[in-house]
């Protein structure tokens, strides 16, 4: 494996495999969405710093065949990944939380818990040994997919708001 996974892989892979492997080969564009979020990001960082007792900063590990950015680390008896969403709620942000809590576990850190935000509401997500043992498998699946040839596309309600819709050709 020559790839080294993210946890927004792992996001990206949950949303659609095929858009990982497009995203990946092609590059994701800023949507308007995204860069709202961005602009955002810096004032709530601040805000779940304070909140939550920790440093209003991102933190980068690297795990050696995985790596990525943890918005926020808070660090107590254990560390406590923070992953801050601007939009709605959606299913892929634990797993992405999940593959972040990963990494902190793999750079010698107990973690317990993980807190996903969607603006100023904080949803604090119990973290046991399974769900870091599924992170690992879809971090590695991941790179999988990245590293292989290109997933069959398959039409889902997903592909309306699809980047890539105009080059993916669902059946």
């Amino acid at each position: 494996m020559w790839y080294r996974p993210t946890p927004w892989d792992v996001l990206e892979l949950e949303w659609c495999p095929r858009y990982l492997w497009l995203s990946k080969r092609h590059g994701v564009p800023m949507t308007p969405n995204m860069a709202a979020g961005r602009g955002a990001e810096a004032g709530l960082r601040r805000f779940l710093a304070k909140a939550l007792g920790a440093e209003p900063k991102p933190v980068y590990i690297d795990a050696g065949w995985a790596h990525g950015v943890v918005d926020i680390l808070v660090k107590r008896v254990a560390a406590s990944p923070v992953e801050i969403k601007t939009g709605l709620p959606r299913r892929e942000h634990k797993w992405q939380l999940y593959a972040e809590a990963y990494l902190v576990k793999a750079a010698g850190c107990a973690v317990y818990t993980g807190y996903i935000t969607y603006g100023e509401k904080i949803y604090r997500l119990q973290i046991s040994k399974a769900e870091l043992k599924a992170a690992e498998t879809l971090l590695v699946k991941a790179a999988e997919v990245i590293e292989g040839p290109p997933p069959p596309p398959v039409k889902t309600g997903k592909c309306a708001y699809c980047q890539y819709r105009a080059i993916c050709t669902p059946t």
